[in-house]
């Protein structure tokens, strides 16, 4: 093993200074034996998370360059600057300092290196390294077989390596996340502008991804989707987000319906245990996503943290029989798909548009569940507001066996729709609204219609009673056909 791990605790404030001098590196000049300290706090800054060097030349440096010879004693104190979860691992010597959380408290990492080179470090909490916390760590004259970046499992980009990892046992208390297409507010109708409440908690669970497999979710309110929210245009709306105390990171909520900075966003990065709030008015019709916008983005979104907010035109929607709610996203594992276990989240995956698992509501094959399956009576007009999560991937919703009479393209409320479509492209981030009656009793299967994702988990059933109609659909039923 590479170097030297002495020490590694948690303290909650600054440990008293050393009796020795800084130069102006912020290194310790003693003689023999030197100790080179630093300090880093973390935070932050222009959508990415940082380290920020405090004290000396280093002060107000982003990722600062932290130098060392071969045979020092490095001891590196890391700052929780703004609450959330960090540490720090230094690539090549195996040194990495325990879990600090909690804003201003402290954690304390020391070890020897014991060769010459640049080598890497980061934070190893899921995603923060991509969202931007990784630094150089040069030893003496900086020169090696090893550079920053390209140690044991790394890639050479600055990322840790695409490996696959054995999985842990999965967690028996694992919940149910999925949230129920039916799980819809009431239309509005006719009603006038009003003040309108929001609430919205982040809640990161162990949830059921499949059939013994679980996973680590970030959730808007604990489901996946987060909770659908049903305005009307011209409401003022005042969001509340509260961050769970338990929670690992700092959340947030970016509307696509707001007209402001972020989306909401800006007003919203909340710490753990944390409560923020802003008001937004309703000034255009459609179907919104909203979704975490906390760095990294695209990790939060796959880890479920997306919904939809609908805000209806004056006067509300046509009257349907049923409504139902249907998001599309990717879950990135550092396992293969359908290893059994409690599985694990891969950023670097994520990065390179490699995900293991597509689902509709949060889970494999959710909605073909006899608990989540889409249910009506033929004679029934349906609509489904369909919506990708994503955080990569256009869907091209199709229902196998119907035909949508109306579809109200990328979520344009005020638009007159299209008719008569088999197959409608949705961008990630983006949703539409379609509609549809129902004439022939059946299974119909929801499917993203790049038909292998099918075999990923991405399927859903919409279950059709009534009497047959021989008129428009006559035949015999093949066994095994998988309809």
């Amino acid at each position: 093993m590479s170097g030297v791990l002495l020490v590694g605790a948690v303290i909650a404030s600054q440990p008293e200074s050393s009796a020795s001098t800084q130069d102006a590196m912020g290194m310790d000049t003693q003689a023999a034996g030197k100790t080179v300290e630093y300090t880093l706090e973390s935070a932050l800054a222009d959508g990415k998370m940082i380290y920020i060097g405090k004290g000396s030349d280093l002060d107000g440096k982003t990722n600062p360059d932290l130098t060392a010879n071969p045979g020092d004693l490095v001891r590196v104190t890391l700052f929780s600057g703004e609450g959330a979860t960090h540490n720090i691992f230094f690539d090549g010597f195996n040194a990495k300092s325990e879990d600090v959380a909690g804003k201003g408290n402290s954690v304390v990492v020391e070890f020897t290196p014991d060769k010459e080179g640049t080598f890497a470090y980061y934070c190893t909490i899921l995603g923060h390294r991509q969202a931007g916390m990784q630094g150089k760590f040069i030893v003496g004259s900086g020169t090696s077989s090893e550079t920053a970046g390209t140690g044991t499992n790394n890639t050479g980009t600055g990322m840790p390596a695409d490996t696959s990892l054995e999985a842990g046992p999965a967690d028996p208390n694992a919940v149910d996340i999925v949230r129920d297409p039916t799980d819809i507010p009431t239309p509005i109708g006719k009603r006038g502008p009003e003040a309108v409440r929001v609430d919205l908690e982040t809640v990161e669970v162990t949830g059921q991804l499949a059939d013994g497999i679980t996973f680590k979710y970030w959730t808007f309110n604990g489901k996946v989707p987060g909770p659908f929210i049903r305005v009307r245009v011209g409401d003022t709306v005042e969001v509340h987000l509260k961050n769970l105390p338990d929670s690992s990171m700092a959340h947030s909520v970016d509307f696509h319906a707001v007209t402001g900075p972020g989306g909401g966003a800006v007003a919203t990065q909340t710490q753990p245990g944390g409560e923020t709030m802003f008001t937004f008015k309703a000034l255009n019709p459609g179907l919104f996503v909203y979704h975490c916008a906390t760095p990294m983005v695209a990790q939060h979104i796959s880890n479920g943290m997306y919904g939809l907010i609908l805000v209806e035109p004056a006067g509300g929607l046509p009257a349907v029989d049923r409504e139902f709610y249907v998001m599309q996203g990717e879950i990135y594992t550092a396992q293969p798909f359908d290893t059994t276990g409690a599985v694990t989240a891969d950023a670097v995956k994520l990065l390179n548009e490699n995900p293991e698992y597509f689902v509709f509501n949060g889970s494999a094959l959710a909605l073909a569940s006899d608990t989540h399956a889409l249910r009506a009576n033929v004679g029934e007009t349906v609509r489904i507001f369909f919506g990708v999560g994503g955080p990569n991937f256009i869907s091209s919703f199709h229902v196998i066996g119907e035909i949508f009479d109306r579809v109200y393209d990328q979520a344009s409320l005020t638009a007159p729709p299209l008719t008569d479509v088999q197959t409608t492209l949705v961008p990630p981030g983006g949703a539409t609204m379609v509609e549809f009656k129902l004439e022939v009793p059946g299974r119909y299967i929801l499917v993203d219609h790049a038909l292998a994702r099918m075999e990923r988990g991405l399927a859903g059933y919409l279950y059709v009673e009534g009497d047959p109609n021989p008129d428009i659909f006559n035949g015999t039923v093949t066994p095994g056909s998988g309809h």
